[in-house]
């Protein structure tokens, strides 16, 4: 996930290009996990199922490359247990997505910038 700074960066690039067009106020807006308020761990939990699924992976081939056995990786993907967060990093690189994407927030900040051209 990008920070807000370089957002800001990337959308005063953006208005550079356009300031020679007209003079006009932007206002920017995105969203970030709200990091103090923690992770959802359910939604985390279905949606590294859900990539998973996608993927076609076995939990034979996820127990291997986690060093655990195929009824360990079957009791988290199926019967409610969460896995070691730890393993999110193997994880990460078997789905070929980022942690970040695999986590989902319990809440999210949304931030507004007003950028003044004058």
């Amino acid at each position: 996930m990008n920070d807000g700074y370089s957002i800001i960066i990337e959308v005063i690039e953006k208005i550079r290009a356009r300031h020679t067009l007209r003079q006009l106020d932007y206002i920017v807006s995105w969203e970030e996990p709200d990091r103090a308020k923690g992770l959802d761990l359910d939604a985390t939990k279905k949606r590294v199922c859900e990539l998973i699924k996608a993927k076609g992976l076995k939990d034979k081939v996820i127990a291997e490359k986690l060093g655990i056995t195929p009824q360990a990786v079957n009791k988290w993907r199926h019967k409610g247990t969460f896995f070691v967060l730890e393993n999110l990093y193997v994880l990460s690189g078997l789905l070929g997505v980022s942690v970040d994407e695999l986590l989902v927030p319990i809440a999210v900040r949304t931030w507004n910038v007003l950028i003044e051209v004058r």
